[in-house]
């Protein structure tokens, strides 16, 4: 489970990447282990330092660079840079979405479609009635619907002043 958030936060990085981050996850629960009382599910801790790592490293590396020789340019061609972007920047929609989400409808909907667990998986993890859970995904996916309908606001440049009228 933990290893399918990392996954889904990451995107499509290499295993190498992942695993790099689930070795962090297993050394930061070992290290917190006597912090965990027990008000929680172990899975759902366990989850949390999993998605907290990912979305740290993610943030960390948004900038990336690619070694020129390992790019592979799409059959059909032109398309493909663009089709990548939009990818792109529509996982980071997603996830800024996700981080909008109260705490509940964010863990249920990510158990559910990027861990793809079932709701009664989610349910014993979450330590919720199978009800609550199928109620979190529902009401989660509504105001994910909402979020990513709004329109998109740009970030100015430093510095920049927003005009008077």
């Amino acid at each position: 489970m933990a290893y399918a958030v990392v996954r889904a936060v990451l995107g499509a990085r290499g295993r190498e990447e992942v695993d790099d981050v689930m070795q962090m996850v297993y050394l930061k629960a070992y290290q917190g282990l006597a912090n965990f009382h027990g008000d929680a599910k172990f899975s759902t801790w366990l989850y949390q330092i999993a998605r907290r790592e990912a979305i740290d490293v993610s943030s960390k590396r948004r900038l990336e660079t690619v070694d020129v020789d390992e790019v592979e340019i799409a059959a059909g061609g032109s398309d493909a840079p663009d089709s990548a972007l939009r990818e792109h920047d529509t996982r980071e929609r997603v996830e800024r979405a996700l981080d909008e989400l109260d705490e509940a409808y964010r863990t249920a909907i990510e158990l559910r479609y990027m861990a793809e667990k079932s709701y009664e998986e989610i349910a014993a993890i979450m330590n919720l009635p199978e009800g609550t859970v199928k109620t979190y995904v529902h009401r989660g996916k509504i105001e994910m619907k909402r979020i990513l309908s709004r329109p998109e606001r740009r970030a100015r440049p430093a510095g920049a002043r927003e005009m008077k009228r």
